[in-house]
């Protein structure tokens, strides 16, 4: 039976891109295991499987009751694919807090307070001694760098860095030259409708018995988004309402200025500007230093909305 490998729903690219690569691990070492998505890829992920020449994974939008799979990038149901209740979980490969995945039997359990789940999988290439191809180290590169902001963001470590390093000289490539030109190519702020923007890179999450939503854009200046910025707003009050949810930020971050602008919902307005200690103008609020939705907002809210 094909072990199926795959990331979160709304798919960035450290979820597609170490995907990708531990399924080729895993067949590298004997197994039958096939990377899949569960959703669809983003501008950012397409310019580097086409830089590479991989092809994306094909799209799988719920499994079935007996299918294996090994989750990458995540370990919560309210990311994971659908049908993951039916499905066995092999195992699970992520640099996220513990959620809520249960198992029927013990499973392999990978989980580092790295800056991007591609650092743990190449970690997972050398302790099993099997080379990394370019396209491979292509792909593991373009994840971290990702993930990390170009090392930016406070999720970075010392092992993310020298990885990255590593598979930059492998590659011969300048890693601050490439990481801007891939966050260049990932913006999605005049390619997208306001709705689509929002969950374009997007994850949800139960905290205390509710369900937020809290969706992130990476771009060179924050100013890009002035002139849809009430789209935008409109657009979160409708997916709050469509959805159910207790509310929902959209986190517009500045890679160059290393801060975000989070907008929400007028009445959320209380909400983060206690949980984060600010004085909030209107719906939105800049937040300097700010720049990871897992590190800087979610325990933010979590310890707010649950104390």
């Amino acid at each position: 039976m094909t072990t199926y490998v795959v990331g979160h729903q709304n798919p960035d690219t450290d979820s597609i891109c170490a995907a990708i690569a531990y399924a080729n691990l895993k067949q590298q070492l004997g197994a039958k295991a096939e990377a899949i998505r569960a959703g669809k890829i983003n501008a950012e992920t397409e310019f580097i499987l086409d830089k590479f020449e991989v092809q994306a994974p094909k799209l799988v939008t719920e499994l079935a009751k007996g299918d294996e799979v090994i989750l990458v990038d995540h370990n919560e149901k309210s990311q994971a694919i659908a049908g993951i209740k039916e499905a066995e979980v092999k195992e699970i490969i992520d640099h996220h807090r513990i959620g809520d995945i249960e198992t029927g039997n013990p499973i392999y359990f990978r989980n580092e307070p790295v800056g991007s789940t591609a650092t743990v999988v190449t970690k997972l290439y050398q302790e099993n001694g099997v080379e990394i191809n370019e396209q491979m180290a292509g792909l593991l590169l373009s994840a971290i760098l990702s993930d990390t902001v170009i090392f930016r963001s406070p999720t970075c470590t010392k092992a993310d860095k020298e990885i990255a390093n590593r598979l930059a000289k492998q590659l011969g490539v300048d890693i601050q030259k490439y990481g801007k030109n891939m966050f260049k190519a990932g913006s999605v702020v005049n390619q997208l409708e306001p709705k689509e923007l929002i969950t374009n890179d997007y994850k949800e999450y139960e905290l205390a018995g509710e369900t937020i939503g809290v969706g992130q854009i990476e771009i060179m200046d924050v100013n890009e988004v002035n002139d849809i910025k009430e789209d935008l707003l409109v657009g979160i009050e409708e997916l709050v309402a469509e959805r159910g949810y207790k509310f929902l930020v959209l986190i517009v971050t500045d890679i160059l200025a290393e801060g975000s602008l989070l907008l929400f919902p007028a009445d959320a307005k209380e909400i983060i500007a206690d949980a984060f200690d600010v004085d909030t103008k209107g719906t939105e609020v800049y937040l300097d230093g700010v720049l990871s939705r897992k590190k800087q907002v979610i325990p933010v809210l979590s310890d707010y909305l649950t104390t």
